[in-house]
């Protein structure tokens, strides 16, 4: 799994239920059957389905594949949840992929996102976005927030979020395949019935137009992901508890693994 679709998988998947304590929840990803990344996320929230929020997620390779290469991924966003919208304050993100460090920031406080690269951006690739396009965004991480929020209500699985990652504008289309059963497994924390939803990723700026096979992020062509969500332990969250991202080399899954309650 390349990192750029590992680090959009726990985007997506690093996401917890509003609550008064604070929420951890741990992940691990796998690819053609290996344990490929790990991760960790926290989630501060005030209220249930609206209020204040901070969530922060942390990710790597599997400590087997850190024998040949190093990745990390550490990401936190802050801002306010509706229901089920979210209108995100700040963002910051920092990606490192061997010796190479990129760390971006996003200011949400004006009418668009002002963001800032360490190192800058290719100004010609900023231009391919242009700004109206980025107003009224979010974060991935913020959207996240905000979908999980809705689990287990009237909005579950459904809706349209527009998102900006500092590098690429897409909307996430949430869609709801109603209750299936997750079998018993070793590598995640749950089994039985399951709320299934479609995660659909659709390109609208800032992606690359070949069609090279290789690539995740392509203009024109739509990815998708499955979410599995289940009531768990303790006080009977809704959590994700499964991920199934799709790919034109094979699908990757990230499971959920651990569910913590910090008072």
């Amino acid at each position: 799994m390349r990192p750029a679709v590992l680090a959009t998988a726990f985007a997506l998947l690093a996401t917890g239920p509003a609550g008064a304590a604070t929420l951890e929840l741990d992940f691990t990803a796998y690819g053609g059957g290996l344990r490929i990344a790990e991760g960790t996320l926290r989630l501060d929230a005030a209220g249930t389905t609206s209020g204040p929020y901070a969530i922060r997620v942390d990710a790597g390779w599997a400590s087997w594949i850190t024998l040949f290469t190093t990745f990390r991924y550490e990401a936190e966003a802050a801002g306010t949840l509706g229901n089920p919208s979210v209108r995100p304050a700040r963002f910051r993100s920092e990606r490192q992929l061997r010796r190479k460090r990129d760390v971006l920031r996003m200011d949400f406080s004006g009418a668009a996102p002002a963001v800032r690269m360490e190192p800058p951006r290719d100004p010609d690739d900023a231009k391919l976005i242009p700004e109206e396009a980025t107003r009224g965004t979010a974060d991935p991480l913020s959207v996240g927030a905000a979908v999980i929020a809705a689990a287990g209500g009237a909005s579950a699985c459904t809706g349209r979020y527009p998102v900006y990652d500092g590098r690429r504008r897409y909307d996430v289309l949430m869609t709801p395949l109603g209750r299936e059963v997750l079998e018993p497994s070793t590598r995640r924390m749950a089994a039985g019935p399951a709320d299934a939803c479609q995660v659909t990723l659709r390109p609208v700026a800032g992606f690359q137009r070949d069609l090279n096979p290789e690539k995740f992020f392509v203009q024109g062509v739509d990815r998708t992901a499955k979410l599995w969500f289940m009531r768990v332990e303790p006080q009977g969250r809704v959590v994700p508890v499964q991920m199934e991202v799709e790919t034109n080399v094979g699908s990757f899954y990230v499971h959920t693994t651990g569910v913590r309650v910090v008072p």
